[in-house]
Order: structure tokens, then sequence, then C-alpha cells
């Protein structure tokens, strides 16, 4: 029997996940199921999911009897980083393309070695199957933007030097540079792939400096002899900011801050602050959903467990 839409299950949908069902609803997708860590959480979830976007769906308490009462096409992990590399696989074996939220396998408990295993072995795995499997990271898709922007005002769509600042509240944590990085990292560094898909990091172009609530790390990236020279700031926001978020880029000398705003629709928007003026596109993890949805992976097996790489390099290298 033929399906009239794509079928996506989202395993975790009661934090970011919410926001991932939302726009594959949107996008035209049948979100037919979510899977939750209890009953209780199943519960509250699809009510909150029914009146967020109208969800008809099922919720599970677990992960397995979801993947085989559902058999959806697409599988969208939003579940707590350690349980990532489990439900991807749980996902692949069922035979489903898969989205993972970032960063793609992490535990602060595993060695950076076997969580490169973990990363690879589950590259390798959708490879051979002949399923997509994409890492999310929707500054992929807003400096995609940026760049396209750039290169309508310029008519130069090269970067030579790339700098991504991301902030986010701390809400009440303590200083942590490194859990800073763990959580925020992966964006950035995303967005320097977009720049130089499948380039290189030379470890010893790696330079760190993580103290206080900010992590910062200066690399270079490498393709074809073509250089891009990195700077990526994640940090918390403080004082009166405190619930503000910051994301910035820079492309040369070109500065993009990008907010939210809303569209005609009332749908949640981006707004892109240039030195040209402010530009409207859509939500950027709508973007990457709609790309996901339509048979398109930015951020391949090879690309996520690329990224993973940098991200852990990088940590290991600070003091």
């Amino acid at each position: 029997m033929t399906r009239d839409r794509t079928r996506v299950a989202v395993i975790g949908a009661s934090g970011i996940g919410k926001h991932h069902a939302k726009w594959w609803a949107v996008e035209g997708a049948e979100v037919c199921a979510f899977a939750g860590s209890s009953p209780e959480s199943v519960a509250s979830t699809q009510e909150m999911l029914q009146n967020l976007f109208g969800f008809d769906g099922t919720g599970y308490s677990d992960v397995d009897d979801l993947l085989r009462a559902e058999r959806p096409d697409i599988v969208d992990v939003c579940t707590p980083p350690r349980l990532h590399s489990a439900h991807v696989e749980a996902a692949l074996n069922a035979g489903c393309d898969v989205l993972c939220e970032k960063p793609f396998v992490y535990d602060a408990g595993v060695a950076d070695e076997e969580l490169m295993v973990q990363a690879r072995g589950l590259a390798e795995k959708a490879a051979r199957a002949g399923l997509r499997l994409g890492l999310c990271s929707q500054y992929h898709a807003a400096v995609r933007c940026c760049r396209e922007i750039l290169a309508d005002q310029t008519g130069d769509g090269y970067v030579r030097t790339f700098r991504g600042h991301v902030e986010s509240p701390v809400r009440g944590r303590p200083p942590d540079p490194r859990g800073t990085w763990f959580d925020l990292a992966p964006h950035m560094l995303a967005a320097a792939q977009a720049l130089v898909p499948g380039a290189e990091m030379p470890p010893d172009s790696v330079r760190t400096f993580f103290s206080g609530y900010q992590a910062s790390a200066r690399f270079r990236l490498e393709r074809n002899a073509a250089p891009l020279e990195c700077h990526v700031v994640t940090a918390r926001t403080l004082g009166e900011a405190e619930t503000g978020n910051v994301r910035e880029f820079e492309l040369d000398e070109a500065r993009f801050r990008i907010e939210a705003g809303t569209d005609a629709d009332g749908l949640y928007c981006a707004r892109l602050q240039t030195p040209w003026g402010v530009f409207q596109r859509p939500d950027m993890l709508r973007l990457t959903v709609r790309e996901f949805l339509a048979g398109q992976v930015a951020l391949d097996g090879p690309a996520a467990a690329a990224n993973l790489s940098w991200m852990l390099r990088i940590a290991r290298a600070a003091p």
C-alpha cells in the first residue's frame, strides 16, 4: 500500500523535540507517533503536542514498541545525547531514515575513542543499509542563507574567515566552559562545515580558551588547499540579558545576527540582521526539516562524525 504522506516519529518530544514535531507537520509529513520516558511524560507530551499543532498520533513509553507498531519512514531523535547512539541504531535497524539532534553521540562518562567508534559505526550502518542519516543543526542552514545574501550583495560567495558566536541563557547553571562547549559548539562547527564541506582540521591549528561561562576556539579548516580560518565562541548569557540568546556569524568582514520573528502566517521565522538591512527567512529548523523531507541531508553520517571529532579534539586541547 502506498502512503500518501511520509510518516515521522519523534523520539523525545517534550523539549526541543516538540519544535521538530511541529515543523514536520507544517511541512506536510504525518507525525504518527512519539516516544517518551514514562507513561506520565507520554500523557503530558501528548496533550502539549495536540495543543501545539493538532497531533493525533500515538505516544509510546518504549522505543522498540513504537518502531514495531508504527513502521515510520523517518525517525527524529531528540533525546538526551547519552541516548542518541542507542536510539539512532534502533531506528536504523528498523529500516528508518534518521535525523539526530546535536551532539551526534555524547556521554561525559564515555571515552572519546569509544564515542568515535559509535559515531563511525552508525554512519557505516546507515550507508550499508542505504538509509539516510543526518545530524540536525539548523545553523548549517543559517550560514548558507548568510552566504547567499553575501554573494548576492557583493558578487563573491567565497569566504576566507569565519567567526561564529552563540550564547544561551545561564538559567542558574554554574560556570562550566566544557559543558557549554559540548552543548553549543556542534551548531557553530556545523556552520563552518557548510562553508567548507568535507574539510579537515589540522590538529596543530587549534588554539583554545576555556574559562567561566565561555569556551573559545580558533582553528583552520582545509580542503583542496583553500583554508578557512575559524573562530568559534560559545557562552552563557549573563546579567540583564539572561533571558536572551545570541546567534552571530561573521563571514569575512560581514556580520550577520540571527533573531526570531514571525511570518505572515504567524509562524516563527528568522530575521537576519546584515550590513545590507534585514532579511526574513523561514525558521532554520524548519528549513532543516524541509530539506530532509525532500531527501536532502546537509550533514550526513560522515559529516556528523567529523563534527563530533572536532568538538572532542578542541575540548581535549583546552587546559
